[in-house]
């Protein structure tokens, strides 16, 4: 057996960088410290030497990098090949056959295998992207652009890069004309199926047509998909996966899935909550399927410490690579604080890749649920997706309240009062969540070795580290960059220098997370700002006419031209002054309302 270990490790040292840009005797360390390492990390161990046989997203040498550029299929991506490179020293003359690259479709995940790429993951709320402009994202390290394409009426994703010298393609606009995708750095332009249309700098018109059929200059295209007012992406962008998408259904809970006819059982309430957080998505799926926290760490917001105890979790039916795991809590167990102060039981999902589905019945005509997408940004950051659905309202509510029912806009003006409510119990989390994972990073060994979990109450926790593990290749697999939480250096946020350490103000930071993409709070804020302002002045000039008032009657010994009789001159100072009052009163109270949308520290300890 140990003979078997220092083999693995031999072999793990042979294939990771890190231990082969080590001195020969730090890596002897390294390798016998693999070796000894005791029963309980040797999985870690084998996880480690598959990531690192696998091909990568982002690795140059990868076969699955370069495809086929065709009109229906929409993948595009660029290939390196020797007749390109002498193609684009010659400027790609009008006589050069177009380049093409042909690959073999990734194969489709079985049930015991998890592929992080091919996979359908929301990437932003409808509501939130405007169609005058293309808008940046990034899921899985990956930069994506999104775009209107007018003429055929729909959302198109596109790798966030233009292939002529890299600029991002989400700083560019949309061509009125052609309703193209234009890049503003030098005006190419890229059509719905990520083909090249236009190069303006073209020596000819020959050789121009001729540069626009090479597969180096399309951009890499990503199936999309709009349901219940959200845009999903699927992942993997190669010639294949517009048909490998089409087998997998989004991940929407019961009532929220789409019959033959289109027609879906339930409805989702208002519009979806969304918030950029500086935390891994495995940090924040352990707090999601951890029901135990709710009253403690949301003590006077959704819990009480009184309620607080025993949480009995069951692991209900098997872990799975495709279909995660399930588990049930009964009677005062269930998860969240309405579904234990009514005593109802509840059961919480966890549906690959980005899924937590807490679900509760609803007086016995259904059952409420409580939808949390976290998407994986980097190794650090994540993108929470929130939202609310039932299937317990009478089918004329329910058409009201589609994404399209007449309802709809209503529902997104006053979004910010539902968003304002989850600032508070999101920040509640993230204040834990952030340093605890900036403990683990700086522990190492994993969470094995730095969780002590002895209650029943984490079982959650411990089934997504072990589907994260033994059936997921560790965690996330981001583009150029390795999954698990350990396998990275220690960073405090997206981009960010290692070990440089954000404020509480950075990681609580609601305006750059949430409102400046939120239309709701972006266009409360700016009517709370304006209002202010008004109410600044008036407040301002009310309180210098009060004491004009007063002044004149003290210096001049007759009566004011113009002013009432004397009885009521006299009271004038003070109803200008009353008014005044109030109207800074007003603009404080905006003032402290305005701070809800950008930053309010929330402090455990003065709850």
């Amino acid at each position: 057996m140990r003979a078997l270990l220092y083999s693995g490790a031999h072999e793990c040292s042979r294939r990771s960088p890190r231990l082969v840009m080590m001195s020969s005797s730090s890596r002897q360390n390294a390798v016998t410290a693999l070796a000894l390492a005791p029963p309980l990390l040797v999985p870690t161990a084998a996880q480690t030497l598959r990531r690192a046989a696998a091909p990568r997203l982002g690795n140059p040498s990868s076969p699955q990098k370069a495809s086929k550029c065709t009109g229906r299929q929409r993948r595009c991506a660029p290939a390196a090949g020797a007749a390109d490179m002498r193609a684009a020293a010659h400027q790609l003359p009008p006589e050069a056959p177009p380049a093409r690259a042909t690959v073999q479709p990734a194969a489709a995940p079985s049930a015991n295998t998890f592929s992080w790429q091919q996979q359908w993951y929301p990437l932003a709320p409808v509501s939130y992207l405007p169609r005058d402009r293309p808008t940046g994202s990034v899921v899985l390290g990956r930069r994506l652009v999104v775009w209107w394409h007018a003429p055929s009426r729909s959302w198109r994703a596109f790798e966030d890069r233009c292939p002529h010298r890299l600029a991002p393609l989400s700083e560019g606009r949309l061509e009125p004309a052609s309703g193209n995708l234009q890049c503003s750095l030098h005006g190419w332009e890229f059509g719905p199926d990520g083909r090249c249309a236009s190069i303006p700098q073209a020596d000819s018109p020959q050789q121009g047509a001729a540069a626009c059929r090479s597969a180096r200059a399309c951009v890499a295209s990503f199936p999309l998909r709009e349901e219940q007012g959200m845009l999903w992406v699927w992942m993997d962008g190669m010639e294949a996966a517009e048909a490998a998408s089409r087998q997998r259904p989004l991940p929407l809970p019961a009532e929220l899935r789409a019959a033959a006819d289109g027609s879906t059982p339930g409805a989702l309430l208002g519009d979806w909550y969304m918030r950029d957080l500086p935390v891994s998505a495995d940090s924040l799926l352990e707090n999601l399927v951890d029901p135990a926290h709710v009253h403690w760490a949301h003590h006077g917001v959704i819990g009480s410490r009184s309620r607080g105890g025993a949480v009995l979790l069951e692991q209900d039916g098997p872990l799975t690579a495709q279909g995660g795991f399930r588990l049930r809590l009964g009677g005062r167990q269930a998860a969240g604080g309405a579904a234990a102060t009514s005593g109802m039981p509840a059961t919480t999902h966890f549906v690959p890749p980005s899924l937590v589905w807490l679900e509760m019945p609803a007086g016995g005509r259904g059952h409420f649920s409580l939808l949390f997408y976290v998407v994986p940004v980097s190794p650090t950051s994540c993108r929470l997706f929130a939202g609310y659905s039932t299937d317990a309202v009478p089918a004329s509510l329910k058409r009201l309240l589609q994404p399209t029912g007449s309802l709809a806009p209503l529902l997104h003006a006053f979004q910010f009062i539902a968003d304002l409510g989850s600032h508070e119990v999101v920040d509640g989390d993230l204040i834990h969540i952030f340093w605890q994972e900036q403990a683990l990073r700086r522990e190492g060994g994993g969470w094995r070795r730095a969780y002590f979990m002895p209650a029943r109450a984490d079982r959650g926790v411990i089934l997504l580290r072990r589907w994260l593990d033994e059936l997921a290749g560790g965690g996330p697999e981001y583009q150029g960059q390795s999954g698990p939480l350990g396998g990275q250096a220690l960073i405090s946020a997206a981009g960010s220098r290692p070990g440089k350490p954000l404020s509480r103000q950075q990681i609580l930071d609601r305006y750059e997370q949430h409102t400046r993409h939120c239309p709701s709070c972006r266009r409360a804020l700016a009517t709370v700002q304006a209002t202010r302002q008004v109410l600044q002045g008036a407040a301002a000039t009310g309180f210098a006419s009060a004491f004009t008032l007063v002044l004149l009657q003290a210096l001049l010994p007759g009566p004011i031209v113009g002013a009432p009789p004397p009885g009521r001159a006299a009271s004038l100072p003070l109803l200008v002054g009353s008014a005044a009052l109030a109207a800074g009163l007003g603009a404080e109270v905006l003032r402290r309302l305005e701070q809800r949308f950008v930053f309010v520290d929330y402090v455990h300890g003065g709850k």
